[in-house]
């Protein structure tokens, strides 16, 4: 039997063979190395804790503040999954690093270039915030729905509705997309019958 060569990769025993499975199908990364839950909570934690400044002029209860601050922020966007969770890990180190280039900027005493430039930089990652925020309601279909006609066949007799359909109400009650659209349309016939109906021409 071969000895595993120091270094190499080994399966652990306890874990299913990777053949019962179908071939599409992988063994997930935890079934070779050997950690739990805890392990892997305690390195998100550290993750995070290493995108916040932690000054030497603060004290160990600042500073536990601060980390326990930094991991709320990251907790209250509800990360559901991977992606997620590395958006949801940017955008606190993103925000923590703005908020130091604001604090810096009103640091007294420093020159007009210096308080600039940290200005300048919080103002950059500020927009990266948005643009960060923006991904995570994109991701998770919270972003503005865009839909493209390209073709519309009008038979003789039919009108088109082109543009926004805003949904009003009809006797206290909120109309449907599809009641909005047949309203519209009823208003343009009715105002194309009057368009076509003929005038009397007084004779002189």
């Amino acid at each position: 039997m071969r000895q595993p060569v120091e270094g190499e990769m080994t399966k652990n025993p306890s874990k299913p063979e990777s053949a019962a499975l179908p071939s599409h199908e992988v063994l997930p990364v935890r079934a070779y190395l050997d950690i739990n839950e805890v392990d892997l909570e305690t390195q998100k934690m550290n993750e995070i804790a290493q995108l916040v400044r932690l000054p030497d002029s603060l004290s160990k209860a600042e500073q536990n503040t601060r980390l326990a601050r930094a991991l709320d922020l990251y907790e209250s966007l509800a990360p559901t999954d991977g992606l997620e969770g590395m958006l949801a890990a940017q955008m606190v180190g993103t925000h923590h690093a703005a908020l130091d280039c604001l604090r810096m900027a009103a640091v007294p005493g420093q020159t007009f270039a210096s308080r600039d430039m940290n200005l300048k930089h919080a103002q950059k990652l500020m927009a990266l915030y948005t643009q960060q925020m923006a991904a995570l309601n994109k991701h998770r279909g919270k972003g503005q729905q865009k839909v493209t006609v390209e073709h519309v066949n009008v038979h003789a007799g039919g009108q088109a509705v082109v543009g926004n359909v805003e949904m009003g109400k009809r006797n206290g009650k909120a109309l449907s997309k599809t009641d909005a659209i047949a309203e519209v349309q009823n208003v343009s016939s009715s105002s194309a019958k009057q368009q076509q109906k003929p005038t009397k021409c007084k004779r002189r």
